[in-house]
């Protein structure tokens, strides 16, 4: 068993998608885990449009969670052609931006970011991404099941800087991921994004994935 990890450029672009998909099938074999960043610049637009709502100015926000909207939907529709699969993923993408678009409105009403709420919306880029990579996967042929990470990164409540629990994280592995590989499916799930063990969202802070990556490839005791 072998963990892949695609950081924000990899999964920059359809191109770059299709790519990866290309490297994952070629890694077949060695029963991959695949460990995906948010596309490239998605977590910095995120948390400039949490700091515009907090500061009042709901309608840039707004605008922000928008266009990431339409740069998510429009890989959707470069990378999966069949229409009822394209459709299927562009709903529950369209919720998760519904939800942003809400998280705003409550952070204009309130004035202020907590880090707390700086979690929720920041983590939102790795659970997007790896539900695209997902789709463009199974588009291609290639057996892949979504993971939300956060029923398995379990850290502790340092919002931002998030530290991981090992012996959690090495049981929920087992329990989350070790099925689906055995099965011969191919999980995808997030880097950077946990969960308290209460489930309230946190993020490991910069260089996450790659943290994120190496620690479930220790829980799983992974080749490579």
């Amino acid at each position: 068993m072998i963990v892949v990890k695609f950081g924000g450029t990899s999964v920059g672009d359809p191109e770059a998608i299709g790519r990866a998909a290309e490297i994952v099938r070629g890694r077949m074999p060695g029963r991959p885990l695949v460990v995906v960043s948010a596309m490239a610049g998605v977590t910095n637009a995120l948390l400039d449009l949490a700091e515009q709502a907090a500061r009042g100015h709901l309608v840039g926000a707004v605008r922000g969670v928008e266009g990431l909207r339409e740069r998510h939907l429009a890989a959707v529709g470069a990378l999966v052609p069949d229409e009822a699969l394209a459709t299927e993923v562009s709903a529950e993408l369209s919720a998760t931006f519904d939800e942003l678009a809400r998280l705003a409105e409550a952070l204009s009403i309130l004035g202020y970011l907590t880090p707390r709420s700086r979690d929720a919306i920041a983590a939102q880029g790795e659970l997007l991404s790896s539900q695209l990579v997902v789709a463009a996967f199974r588009a291609r042929g290639i057996p892949a099941e979504f993971v939300d990470a956060r029923q398995v990164m379990v850290t502790d409540d340092r919002f931002g800087r998030a530290e991981p629990q090992p012996e959690a994280i090495a049981e929920r592995a087992r329990e989350r991921f070790l099925p689906i590989l055995r099965e011969g499916r191919i999980p995808v799930t997030g880097g950077f994004v946990g969960a308290t063990a209460e489930g309230v969202t946190t993020t490991l802070g910069r260089g996450g994935s790659d943290y994120s990556a190496s620690l479930f490839g220790a829980a799983l005791q992974a080749d490579a």
